[in-house]
């Protein structure tokens, strides 16, 4: 845990033996869900600073976590090939998504809730039901595994990142790709989606931080002014990129939209 104002590490949480791939805050930021290369899942208390929980559903590396919108929830996702859905107070997992043919590399949680999205090595991308466990929508379109994903402020959308360099988005009600963005030189480890639904941010391993146009193309769809129509699935070359901020040796590894609408990266700085 590191003071935001600082810098300086607050509070060490020890407990996995192996390398911690994913975090994710519980929605009233009293509990931390952290994930690793030893399998397993842990709870943490942010009041009392100790692990409540460990979650060992999992037999091999677990790359991903995600809290629920709505708490008490959360998702994982690893080297398994599957998903697991957890509630925080049992250690035993309440849904496994299975489907995938290789990795599941990475889980978010529809702002509703009642849905998850998953994306794997496989190169495509799933959104399951929650509530019964079923696969409602297969995506395949990239190239190579498909290493982040984001959900649209208002849900219709979901975007998706991967190896291929390039960054997919995708209507979940027509089931088609509604917009490809291409420009980065190498992974896409990270997209966010601004509050407001405007823009869409991209940071990966080429050292640099892209934002896209997202309400140009949701307007270029609803009035059809690139010629695609709904439910067919025509890209348009059409440039959406709005600014391109490179750092110096730093790949981007993860973002967060701040409330006042503050883009916050974070990635390894490397002086070689």
């Amino acid at each position: 845990m590191m003071d935001d104002c600082t810098g300086v590490e607050s509070k060490p949480l020890y407990g996995h033996s192996g390398t911690v791939y994913s975090l994710s805050f519980s929605p009233c930021r009293t509990l931390l869900i952290s994930s690793s290369e030893d399998g397993s899942v842990r709870l943490w208390s942010l009041l009392t600073w100790t692990n409540l929980m460990v979650y060992k559903g999992h037999i091999w590396p677990v790359w991903g976590v995600k809290f629920s919108p709505h708490g008490h929830y959360f998702a994982s996702c690893g080297q398994d090939r599957v998903a697991r859905i957890w509630v925080t107070d049992h250690h035993q997992p309440l849904r496994i998504f299975a489907g995938h043919l290789s990795d599941v590399d990475c889980v978010a949680y529809h702002h509703n809730s009642n849905y998850i999205a998953t994306g794997s090595s496989d190169r495509s991308v799933r959104v399951w039901d929650v509530l019964n466990g079923n696969c409602v929508r297969v995506f395949t379109g990239h190239k190579k595994p498909v290493m982040c994903l984001a959900w649209s402020p208002d849900g219709r959308y979901l975007a998706s990142g991967g190896q291929d360099n390039m960054v997919l988005v995708w209507d979940i009600s027509s089931k088609v790709m509604i917009g490809q963005f291409k420009g980065h030189t190498a992974t896409v480890h990270t997209l966010a989606f601004s509050r407001d639904g405007e823009v869409l941010a991209s940071g990966g391993l080429d050292n640099c931080v892209k934002i896209w146009d997202f309400q140009q193309v949701v307007w270029d769809i609803d009035t059809d002014d690139i010629g695609m129509q709904r439910g067919h699935a025509t890209i348009s070359d059409k440039n959406y990129l709005l600014s391109d901020y490179p750092t110096k040796s730093t790949p981007i590894l993860h973002f967060h939209f701040t409330r006042r609408n503050l883009l916050l990266a974070v990635g390894v700085f490397s002086n070689s």
